[in-house]
């Protein structure tokens, strides 16, 4: 790996970092496209790159989602019950969803990944109004455990941190207020994401089509500059949005997630 794209790899952490502390997500709905891009340049088989993208993704996830879960908890935006059994019940959907992953060819996953992030968009866009007076959180078990297992199954077929559902769930159906929703997502998005790195380790190990440096589906190599660059813009994205109105961020997050989607469908 050469200076010239240690450095392209290095900006686009910064980019990926940012948005995933203004718009608590993992950073994987700017990542992807770029790094499935970057893989299939090097010369990487179409038959393994979506899987070492999404795997990958999900490693630099799991450090840009430390940096911005903390920068929410200083601003008091995390719902910790919520945070605990969601983030459990990830656990199970994003170690399930990993397992399948392996078994599913490239761009049955990337299909997958441009719809859950047009329903995203979708749901932040058409759902404009705030509901009537200032509804309670719902913290039900079933109601968090269901998200859970949602966020973690769809956080690994579609190699996200899962933001883009559990966001628009906790603000939609569970009735989080929305920079709460952010928080708590950020932090769940750490459990999420290591459950399914660990799953797409395992689910690639020994393939042979992969190539040399990578463990399993994970290129640990590529991922580190990545990771330089997202952890501090990660921090300062969050910092960010404490000071954004609730109104701008839905608006801007649902419109970049609708060209995020329609961009992927055609890569």
């Amino acid at each position: 790996m050469d200076i010239g794209n240690i450095f392209i790899l290095l900006l686009i952490g910064c980019a990926s970092g940012l948005l995933a502390g203004f718009f608590g997500v993992g950073g994987g709905i700017v990542l992807i496209p770029f790094l499935l891009y970057y893989f299939q340049s090097t010369g990487v088989t179409s038959l393994v790159a979506t899987h070492m993208t999404f795997g990958t993704s999900l490693l630099v996830i799991l450090f840009s989602s430390l940096a911005a879960s903390y920068q929410y908890h200083r601003n008091g935006q995390i719902v910790w019950r919520a945070l605990v059994i969601i983030g459990l019940a990830s656990v199970v959907g994003a170690f399930g969803g990993s397992m399948l992953a392996g078994a599913l060819q490239g761009k049955t996953l990337q299909r997958i990944f441009a719809a859950l992030v047009g329903f995203a968009a979708f749901r932040l866009l058409v759902d404009m109004r705030k509901p009537r007076g200032n509804p309670e959180p719902n913290l039900g078990i079933p109601g968090l455990v269901w998200t859970g297992l949602a966020v973690g199954l769809a956080s690994s077929l579609a190699g996200v941190g899962g933001g883009v559902l559990s966001i628009p769930i906790m603000y939609s159906i569970l009735h989080f207020p929305l920079k709460r929703a952010m928080g708590t997502s950020s932090a769940t998005i750490v459990i999420t994401a290591l459950a399914s790195v660990i799953g797409y380790v395992m689910s690639g190990w020994g393939n042979p089509l992969l190539p040399e440096g990578t463990l399993g589906y994970v290129d640990v190599l590529h991922a580190m500059p990545i990771i330089l660059g997202t952890v501090p813009l990660a921090s300062l994205g969050a910092h960010l949005a404490e000071k954004t109105s609730s109104s701008a961020l839905k608006k801007g997050f649902g419109f970049f997630l609708l060209v995020v989607a329609t961009k992927m469908l055609f890569l």
